[in-house]
């Protein structure tokens, strides 16, 4: 019977730290699919909504720790996306400019084998690299080709706008997939750099 009464007493006592962790007042909520450079982002990652968060103590202009970084050029785009508050996640998202003009053409974007690698300069076509913090680790997960694609629906001189998805595959532990789903972006190129993501 103590035994039991002590099994019952960590039961509530773990359902009401959860209560506690669950009402702490953040509950990410996807942004809606806009082309209208809002500066959101948003994505489902391993189950699990991310969105960008600029860090406590951040002030513009941007840092590297800004919540979204991007840039572009005639042979890549480049999105860096991070919650840079609790450190939960960070996805790396390269796009290549298959017509090396810019703005970048609207239209699909296979993703194909993320090598890893975060910088353009070594990136060989369109991929997605995250970082997960979970178990108390960092896990690195590469884009698996073929698995998605982007989809770039409105590129112009100052909005780019775009959807995607894709799977991803453990660096460690290739057996070890999770899915990137519901992904979508809508920045305002002169402005997102600075945009605080509270």
């Amino acid at each position: 019977m103590k035994h039991l009464l002590y099994a019952l007493f960590i039961c509530f006592t773990a359902m009401a730290c959860t209560d506690r962790i669950s009402n702490d007042g953040y509950n990410p909520q996807l942004p809606p699919e806009t082309q209208t450079g809002a500066n959101t982002f948003g994505a489902i990652i391993d189950g699990k909504v991310m969105i960008p968060r600029t860090p406590t103590g951040y002030s513009p202009p941007g840092s590297q720790k800004a919540g979204v970084c991007f840039t572009e050029d005639k042979e890549y785009c480049e999105i860096s996306v991070g919650d840079s508050k609790t450190q939960t996640a960070y996805i790396y998202i390269y796009i290549k400019n298959t017509n090396n003009m810019l703005p970048l053409k609207t239209g699909m974007y296979p993703i194909m084998e993320s090598n890893g690698e975060l910088s353009s300069s070594v990136a060989e076509h369109t991929l997605v690299t995250a970082f997960i913090y979970k178990n108390n680790k960092t896990i690195y997960y590469h884009s698996i080709g073929n698995s998605g694609s982007i989809n770039i629906t409105r590129s112009d001189a100052d909005i780019i706008s775009g959807t995607f998805s894709c799977k991803l595959k453990n660096e460690a532990n290739p057996a070890d997939v999770i899915d990137l789903t519901s992904a979508r972006f809508d920045f305002t190129k002169q402005t997102i750099y600075n945009t605080y993501f509270p």
